[in-house]
């Protein structure tokens, strides 16, 4: 059993163009992701996965100076570009992370992960219902279980979000979903970055951290500083 980590991340965005590599409180959204990344225990590989375009070719500099391993694919078949990651480092399974996500919890990862070993389904989640907010959802999903989605579907999509075939078609995957903390609220928020407004709240939440950023188990304190923040607006 092999299992990745694959952070999926483009340079472009039509909302926040060049998002992937802009700064949030000294330290780019990516090297962000990828801090949290090395965090996850019982991981194998953690892969960045960006598209084969010159466009993305500052994102793979960056990814080998972060000493993590880069695969190059399609820019809109992302379920493709998955399952050439996973044939490349034979992944048995994988933890799927968007770039975008610089306070996702590692812990949670951890917990997926540990999860789907313990349960051998076809995906561990957070969405199945939704019980965590944007930027802290997380997925672990088998190489064979996607390789039978994407074989499947013909939505655009769902080859662009990879697991929306596994929830719209629920009868023919095995799903176990992670239930949220008991002790932390995480109704209403938003720690995805989309947009400017998403950008200013993450680096606020970021240097108010300041050196405390590096705890990475402690989410309490980051859910705190968002809603402080949105009280701030």
């Amino acid at each position: 059993m092999t299992v990745g980590v694959i952070i999926f991340s483009r340079l472009d965005s039509k909302r926040l163009p060049g998002k992937a590599l802009l700064d949030i409180s000294g330290r780019p959204m990516l090297g962000r992701v990828i801090d949290r990344a090395k965090s996850i225990k019982g991981v194998d590989h953690i892969i960045v996965a960006t598209s084969s375009r010159s466009i993305d070719d500052p994102i793979v500099s960056f990814a080998k100076s972060e000493n993590v391993e880069i695969f190059r694919g399609s820019v809109d078949n992302v379920g493709e570009r998955a399952l050439g990651v996973c044939d490349k480092f034979g992944l048995t399974k994988f933890a799927r992370i968007c770039g975008d996500r610089p306070f996702f919890a590692p812990k949670v990862i951890s917990d997926l992960i540990d999860m789907h070993n313990e349960s051998n389904v076809d995906i561990t989640t957070t969405m199945f219902p939704r019980s965590y907010p944007p930027g802290l959802t997380g997925e672990v999903v088998t190489t064979l279980a996607l390789q039978k989605a994407m074989s499947e579907t013909k939505e655009a999509s769902d080859v662009e979000h990879i697991t929306s075939y596994f929830y719209r078609h629920s009868e023919k995957f095995s799903i176990l979903n992670l239930d949220p903390p008991e002790d932390i609220d995480l109704n209403g928020l938003h720690l995805v970055v989309d947009d400017k407004t998403d950008l200013e709240r993450v680096r606020w939440i970021a240097s108010q951290l300041g050196d405390s950023g590096e705890v990475f188990s402690d989410l309490s304190e980051v859910v705190r500083l968002a809603r402080e923040w949105d009280c701030l607006q």
